[in-house]
């Protein structure tokens, strides 16, 4: 049935008649997280070439070794000549394969695609039975060798292999002892760090030691495969005086991979007090140069990545121009930022829904369409620069729809952990993505003990004459804890100046996550109906400049908080952008505003 249904929209992508392009040679040098992809393609002089492309469909029933195999298959031809492979793995490929409108193209049986793929790479053998939870480790050898792993009871066979894990592994039988042994051997010729769980139960409560009982999820094993990334899964990686946080750290401290580190895949993993604790991975090494690409689930970044040139260049998307709104004392202004976007896989689904939702609301003639600030994480801009430009595209049909930089700007971490070298590379990569994407503003997450230390040594660095940064908008880590930097209640921002002069907004963080009035005392308040949040909102000091960021969490969507909040607020409160925000503040300074 998926088949036939695969089949009808291969008729409208080739319907559509679109010349498909691909770039050979693409280079990722506007970022300092992308990976060098120097061998992606053949077409060194980067001309851009018409070419069809062929579309996998890995059935759900397929066994995971299959489907890591042509994963691995498509991440490699796609190395070999960009954009060249598409996997439908679930619903959201094919819908891309719509909105996107690629083409032409042809459907290729998965069993014959595989059959050509092993007799054109080197095939790695091992086996995914007695091997699992060293699948990370497999996977790294083959993508730096460029051989397909094949199972060992798979056919096609791997008759003469360019790497034996069964024998290499046989005495490094540990995730410990076999990612020691490819760090060593391997690490030289990889481009970047993935973390991707092989299968171990993450919401087992016994965290130091949790059963594998699930298969590992393949969706990002293809550009684990084009970009040659180094990936590992240590459960005690992040865990002081472990021989595995041992290794982490040396991994961190010693590679060929540029600082701060961005680590694709997701640290899901030791939950507790219902979260991740080692999330954003920044605590995770001492050298705290750590930071989050959150792609965990995400599927056909090799194809998405290699088919078209990055966005490397300044007003290669455009930003909707801010409101031109005047300080009115007797007025409250309020930013509303949709969260998440540094999720690339929210950003492949739900929240492509939610926006869709907001332009088709946009239209109704009852609607004022109120400005609305969308994360949105500066690695798609290589990783997937089609979907960046839809987003963009959709943001022009209403004009009041805009982009900022996700937690906590260049990567999902902690920047005030960083030492001030690293925060001073963190502040520059963040700043060289507000640029790409037409951005002046940037949310950033800190850890609840570095809030003093973050409002007075690292965001002021932001703070620069002519700087692109001009308003952080933070959120507090555990979030459900106050900053206890600010013990005025009516304070709602504070005016940072940096060691040049310059300035910089930071305001006061508040999360909307759920609309159900569930939780107590502390919880409560993050969990208020939209008519509560109209309340609150109306009833802050006339001429307050603040911000609420909206996280699905507890259950929030854009549609049963938002665009129902819209209607409810008072006359005298306007919502704006977070660029229209940090101006009114920079205003509302004037009159001393920042320090009730």
């Amino acid at each position: 049935m998926k088949t036939v249904w695969l089949i009808a929209l291969l008729a409208v992508v080739l319907g559509a008649g679109l010349a498909f392009v691909a770039c050979g040679g693409a280079h990722h040098d506007n970022n300092s997280n992308k990976p060098d992809d120097d061998d992606n393609n053949s077409d060194d002089d980067q001309t851009i070439a018409p070419y069809g492309f062929q579309i996998v469909d890995v059935e759900s029933e397929t066994s995971p070794a299959v489907q890591l195999a042509l994963q691995a298959c498509a991440g490699l031809y796609n190395r070999q000549r960009g954009g060249s492979v598409y996997t439908i793995m679930k619903d959201t490929d094919s819908q891309w394969l719509q909105e996107l409108a690629f083409g032409p193209a042809e459907l290729a049986d998965s069993a014959q695609f595989l059959q050509s793929c092993v007799t054109a790479f080197p095939c790695l053998r091992y086996s995914y039975t007695a091997q699992q939870p060293l699948l990370p480790n497999i996977l790294t050898v083959g993508a730096v060798l460029g051989a397909v792993p094949l199972d060992e009871g798979m056919t096609p066979a791997c008759a003469n292999p360019a790497f034996d894990a069964i024998a290499a592994f046989a005495e490094r039988n540990t995730p410990y002892l076999a990612t020691q042994y490819v760090y060593e051997n391997y690490v030289k010729e990889t481009t970047g760090l993935a973390m991707i769980n092989p299968g171990y139960d993450d919401n087992n409560a016994k965290v130091w030691d949790p059963p594998l009982t699930g298969d590992m999820d393949a969706s990002l094993v293809d550009f684990v495969f084009s970009a040659k990334l180094f990936v590992t899964f240590l459960i005690n990686g992040c865990i002081p005086a472990t021989p595995e946080h041992a290794l982490l750290d040396e991994i961190a401290a010693a590679n060929p991979w540029p600082n701060p580190i961005g680590v694709y895949g997701y640290a899901d993993y030791w939950k507790v007090f219902g979260g991740d604790l080692f999330e954003a991975q920044t605590n995770c090494v001492d050298s705290r140069n750590l930071g989050e690409i959150a792609t965990s689930g995400v599927n056909n970044l090799s194809f998405l990545s290699s088919r078209r040139s990055p966005i490397s260049e300044a007003n290669e998307v455009e930003q909707n121009a801010a409101e031109d709104v005047d300080y009115d004392p007797s007025m409250t202004y309020v930013a509303f930022v949709v969260g998440d976007g540094d999720n690339v896989g929210f950003l492949m689904d739900q929240r492509s829904q939610w926006f869709q939702q907001r332009v088709a609301d946009c239209r109704q003639t009852d609607n004022s369409c109120a400005p609305l600030t969308w994360t949105i994480s500066p690695h798609i801009t290589y990783l997937a620069p089609d979907v960046l430009e839809w987003y963009y595209d959709l943001s022009h049909q209403t004009g009041k729809d805009y982009f900022m930089l996700p937690p906590s700007g260049h990567l999902y971490a902690y920047p005030a952990s960083m030492d001030a070298a690293m925060q001073d590379k963190f502040v520059a990569a963040t700043e060289q993505d507000a640029r790409l994407l037409g951005a002046d503003t940037t949310i950033d997450w800190e850890w609840l003990t570095t809030w003093h230390s973050a409002e007075t040594e690292f965001l002021p660095k932001y703070a620069t004459v002519g700087g692109v940064i001009g308003g952080v908008f933070p959120v507090n880590v555990p979030y459900m804890f106050p900053t206890f930097t600010w013990p005025n209640a009516n304070q709602f921002f504070k005016v940072l100046t940096g060691q040049d002069g310059g300035k910089a907004v930071l305001f006061r963080p508040r999360e909307w996550r759920g609309v159900d009035e569930s939780g107590a005392g502390l919880l409560l308040d993050f969990n208020l109906t939209p008519a509560d949040m109209a309340k609150e909102l109306g009833n802050y000091p006339a001429g307050t400049v603040a911000y609420v960021y909206m996280t699905s969490d507890g259950g929030l969507t854009i549609e049963n908080a938002f665009l129902p909040l819209v209607k409810l607020l008072p006359a005298h409160v306007r919502l704006v952008s977070t660029a229209a925000a940090v101006r009114l503040a920079l205003d509302a300074s004037q009159n001393g505003a920042d320090a009730k």
